[in-house]
């Protein structure tokens, strides 16, 4: 192996692999496609080996091509922390902390704890993605970020990765007041009857609760409307649109004030674990340690609702 490879040559190797393609590549990094191509076959030069198939459908890695993503993709994501580290001792910050987080956690529970966080650590320079769920486990594992939090199935494993569940949050049907039932309650049958709006199909969010209602017995609902945030679903809600299952820290507000009202399902109570997502082998440091304390603190407080504190299938 030839050592004299450039960080610029592993870069465009992992945008070729990530985005499917040399054109992919070359756009997003603003170079014409000649010169992303000269790059990759520089680098396999340099290794002393082919790195992709190339036929008419388009590459797929070697063997060694996959060995050698994941060293780059290893290099790559080390080279990120390195710089976020320098940059903090130069512009002495007492620390740097860079949050990807799920859509609800990070519209609703993540931006809550920040503003007392930044009062007990006003010399910390804390920013936050909010992007979906898969988006942000792969900016932990690019090193784009220092670490995730988002509600995800139980029990998720992701290979080098260590992920920590460090609370939970009740997932709630909630509707318009003129719209809920005058008894506050629906059962599982009539579940499936409603005019539901629901995030787009294939966002983890509806995944995960899609899943956990057919263990219910409800294989199909009348979906409506389809909208990707929360907050866009909530004002459906308000115009009379329909019903919708959204975390409970997505619409506490609304609940205390009446705006919307929450409605129970006999039998049926829902529970998405709030999970920290770090690079196994980099760890937090104590400072992360902390925002992660308090965000599992406002885990705790969130108020509760009615029913068990587990999930319960319909019998």
């Amino acid at each position: 192996m030839d050592l004299r490879i450039n960080l610029q040559k592993l870069h465009l190797f992992a945008s070729v692999v990530r985005l499917g393609g040399v054109g992919r590549a070359a756009d997003a990094n603003f170079l014409a496609q000649p010169a992303v191509t000269a790059h990759i076959r520089s680098l396999e030069e340099r290794l002393g080996t082919e790195l992709f198939y190339r036929d008419g459908r388009g590459l797929s890695l070697t063997p060694a091509g996959r060995i050698a993503y994941a060293w780059a993709e290893d290099i790559l994501r080390r080279t990120r922390f390195c710089e976020r580290e320098l940059d903090d001792l130069a512009a002495g910050f007492s620390g740097r902390i860079v949050v990807a987080a799920g859509i609800s956690p990070g519209s609703y529970l993540v931006p809550a704890v920040l503003a007392g966080f930044r009062e007990r650590h006003p010399t910390a320079d804390v920013r936050l993605a909010v992007v979906p769920s898969d988006r942000a486990i792969e900016d932990v594992r690019t090193g784009r970020v220092d670490f995730a939090i988002v509600a995800t199935e139980p029990g998720l494993k992701l290979p080098g990765m260590a992920v920590r569940e460090i609370g939970r949050d009740e997932i709630v049907l909630v509707a318009a007041p003129d719209s809920a039932p005058h008894t506050g309650t629906v059962s599982i049958a009539e579940l499936g009857l409603l005019p539901f709006i629901d995030m787009p199909e294939g966002f983890p969010d509806r995944c995960f609760i899609e899943d956990r209602l057919r263990e219910a017995g409800v294989y199909e609902r009348d979906i409506v409307l389809e909208l990707g945030h929360p907050e866009a679903a909530k004002r459906a809600m308000r115009d009379g649109l329909g019903y919708t299952l959204l975390l409970r820290s997505a619409v506490a507000r609304e609940l205390e004030s009446g705006e919307l009202e929450q409605v129970n399902v006999e039998r049926l109570h829902l529970e998405v674990p709030i999970c920290l997502v770090h690079y196994q082998e980099i760890g937090l440091s104590a400072l992360q340690e902390r925002l992660v304390e308090r965000i599992a603190t406002a885990l705790e407080g969130l108020p509760a609702g009615d029913g068990p504190v587990s999930f319960k299938p319909a019998v």
